[in-house]
């Protein structure tokens, strides 16, 4: 299923702390002069603002992230960057079922990455805002799941306000989108929730068609690191080494388990064999 995200920003409250947002949050200018940092160069993010997006250099595209959380904004390598998610993001759960995507108990504590900035957790978005992108692109980009690695849940959802039902975008536990589209000129943040602390890599892939029709795309795996000793050296070694061996819920068949395959295997051959049966039948008759 692909889920439309509108070119309107959106800045909803976070779902469980109802914190207010403003336009102005969201409301930001990329410029085609922005430098990209080299391959290789190691970053630990532990607060401010980045975004997840494209560059197209050479008429490929490259999956970024851009760091906003220094003076200057720089576009780095995903495999170079470590997101430091401590307990400050730690967020209590509503007593209601409402959350139940993200594979944790009603009133449990989760870390959350949150869809409004808060003060020493990192705020990750996404924006088609690249003049590299706009220039080339003919409406917009598909972002596919391809997965999470690591301890627990993950999942990432929107909410619009604190008195919405959040809407689920990607999940492990539970079965939400395959893919989302994001029109141009689009800047947005959402909620990325873990059950359990630990590294954790989330692995996204990113296509778009040119105004000439050639198909772009590229992928990334996000690294994270969750907990209270989030920071140290040690835990952004582990994100950065731990191995994409993605699981999810949202990669519609190719996330069934294996008696899953089997039924449907089963379902599958008992059609055909019924058709051949139906089918010799009809030619005895004749």
């Amino acid at each position: 299923m692909n889920h439309r995200i509108p070119t309107l920003l959106l800045a909803g409250a976070l779902a469980f702390t109802a914190a207010p947002a403003w336009a102005g949050d969201l409301a930001q200018v990329v410029s085609a002069d922005e430098s990209v940092a080299p391959s290789g160069e190691a970053a630990v993010i532990d607060h401010g603002h980045v975004d997840m997006g494209a560059l197209i250099v050479d008429g490929q595209a490259q999956f970024k992230a851009r760091d906003d959380s220094q003076p200057t904004p720089v576009w780095r390598d995903p495999k170079d960057v470590v997101f430091a998610v401590d307990d400050k993001a730690l967020q209590t759960l509503p007593e209601t079922n409402d959350f139940a995507f993200t594979g944790a108990q009603p009133g449990s504590q989760v870390w959350v990455i949150p869809q409004t900035e808060v003060a020493g957790v990192p705020w990750l978005g996404w924006n088609t805002q690249a003049p590299s992108l706009t220039e080339v692109a003919d409406r917009g980009v598909n972002i596919e799941f391809l997965g999470h690695s690591g301890p627990g849940d993950f999942s990432l959802f929107l909410q619009n306000g604190g008195f919405e039902a959040p809407q689920l975008l990607f999940s492990t536990a539970e079965h939400g989108e395959d893919s989302l589209w994001v029109d141009l000129h689009t800047h947005t943040h959402a909620n990325w929730t873990f059950t359990e602390p630990g590294a954790h890599k989330v692995g996204l892939r990113l296509t778009t068609t040119t105004t000439s029709g050639e198909e772009l795309a590229t992928d990334a795996v996000l690294n994270f690191a969750v907990g209270p000793d989030a920071a140290t050296p040690q835990a952004a070694d582990a994100a950065r080494s731990l191995p994409f061996e993605p699981t999810t819920a949202s990669a519609g068949f190719a996330g069934l388990p294996m008696w899953a395959w089997w039924t449907v295997g089963i379902v599958l051959a008992l059609v055909v064999l019924g058709a051949l049966g139906a089918a010799l039948r009809g030619v005895r008759r004749g």
